[in-house]
């Protein structure tokens, strides 16, 4: 709970103050099924400057809900399971959503995301989608 609120926290606070580094992992980095999944979602994946770490946004190919995502970095053995309090929650493409803030980040690691939830809406299509980034 306290990791979802922290979540909250954040995403509100960066949306606020507009903060962005849209520095993109390695060239464009639209991510899509990578290590396999459902639907046809793809995520472009930059990283955003926190006050102690760094945040991950996350911008969906398509209108999306987010049920649960879990965050990874499996050279380290670091996994991150979050469950989206407000499920219904329509996240567009051009704003995505926001995870962190993780610290003791890297450039060269290699962080997973699955993400799971549904197109369109909380009614829509079902997609469970695996995106790779390389931290820049």
């Amino acid at each position: 709970m306290k990791k979802l609120l922290t979540l909250i926290i954040v995403t509100f606070a960066l949306f606020y103050s507009g903060c962005s580094n849209d520095s993109g992992g390695t060239g464009t980095d639209p991510f899509g099924p990578g290590g396999g999944g459902t639907g046809n979602v793809t995520f472009t994946i930059t990283v955003e400057q926190g006050q102690q770490g760094i945040n991950f946004r996350l911008k969906p190919s398509q209108s999306i809900t987010v049920t649960t995502i879990t965050v990874s970095l499996p050279a380290q053995n670091f996994t991150d399971p979050i469950t989206n309090p407000n499920p219904d929650e329509v996240f567009d493409t051009a704003n995505g959503f926001v995870v962190g803030e993780y610290t003791g980040t890297a450039s060269g690691q290699q962080w997973t995301f699955a993400v799971q939830g549904k197109i369109g809406s909380s009614t829509g299509t079902a997609y469970n989608v695996t995106s790779n980034f390389t931290i820049p």
